[in-house]
């Protein structure tokens, strides 16, 4: 079976099509999905995974994530995040005699965050980072009116 790697470029601007028209979507597998399907409107042969689809829309800004999570029975550690693969750094604060006390880690790229225990991702809801909305154009002294 033949498949082509859609480019960064042509991936991108399926991604923001897909989030203009939806507003929001309640999975990522759904996200997926509709990606997939106007990426072959372009070419019947392009193929991408999900976890492609996720890190390109939260590392390049395309759409606002909303993580849920499960905590489990483990202690976190320090590594990579696994939302976006970015580098995650320690969250600490300190006591009253100025001992630094962990928190947990916190992505530097997405809003994953994770406590003294770790948390697991279930699902990613994915929706419009923003609602532009153009301003009203004011056309003359009396814009405001409307004349019947």
């Amino acid at each position: 079976m033949v498949y082509r790697i859609p480019s960064a470029k042509v991936l991108e601007d399926s991604i923001r099509k897909i989030i203009r028209e939806q507003q929001s979507i309640p999975s990522q597998r759904r996200f997926a999905e509709l990606v997939l399907e106007d990426l072959k409107k372009k070419n019947p042969e392009f193929k991408v995974g999900e976890e492609r689809i996720r890190r390109m829309a939260v590392l390049k800004d395309l759409a606002r994530i909303t993580i849920q999570y499960r905590e489990t029975k483990d202690a976190s550690r320090r590594g990579r995040c696994p939302v976006c693969s970015s580098s995650t750094e320690e969250l600490h604060n300190l006591t009253l005699d100025d001992r630094k006390v962990e928190l947990g880690y916190k992505c530097t790229k997405c809003p994953f965050w994770t406590g003294p225990r770790k948390r697991v991702p279930v699902r990613y809801i994915f929706s419009i980072q923003g609602m532009i909305v153009p301003p009203a154009k004011k056309k003359g002294k009396y814009a405001q009116w409307k004349f019947a």
